[in-house]
């Protein structure tokens, strides 16, 4: 299948947004990722993916911790600040508002998964994270969604 045809029909499949953070060495690293799912319940295992040539694989596979920020949708400017591979990983963290935690957790989101990425692999143009869920919290609100290649919102 061609990629331009591959992308089109995975466009088809609205995702909702998250950013996902780790901190290395005392500095802050995220991304912002529609490649995001639960793999188990028992034990609660999640999985998210990030391009090979990201230079942020380094602080993940070495923190080997991780937060998954789900984005309301009152947060696209924060999805867009952490998809730009224009704003440094400073500059994406001082325009948000951290919740007190080991792992940056962005205040306003909808949700948040914390704990220890278990494995990684190359898959492709990616590498895929398998993390074990240690902890995590939900609060209201609608979902920033993304499909057909813009985002989207409920109703």
């Amino acid at each position: 299948m061609e990629q331009q045809e591959f992308r089109a029909v995975c466009g088809q499949f609205a995702t909702g947004i998250t950013v996902i953070t780790t901190t290395h060495n005392g500095k802050h690293f995220g991304f912002t990722a529609n490649s995001f799912t639960s793999v188990s319940l028992e034990p609660a295992v999640i999985l998210f993916c990030l391009k090979t040539a990201s230079e942020t694989n380094a602080a993940f596979q070495s923190s080997k911790t991780f937060a998954i920020n789900i984005l309301s949708d009152k947060q696209e400017t924060i999805s867009n600040a952490f998809a730009s591979s224009k704003n440094s990983q400073e500059a994406r963290f001082e325009q948000i508002e951290l919740l007190p935690n080991a792992v940056p957790v962005i205040k306003g989101g909808l949700g948040y998964l914390t704990g220890e990425i278990i494995k990684h692999e190359v898959i492709g143009d990616h590498i895929v994270y398998y993390g074990q869920v240690t902890d995590g919290k939900s609060f209201e609100g609608n979902p920033l969604l993304y499909a057909k290649g813009g985002y989207q919102r409920l109703g």
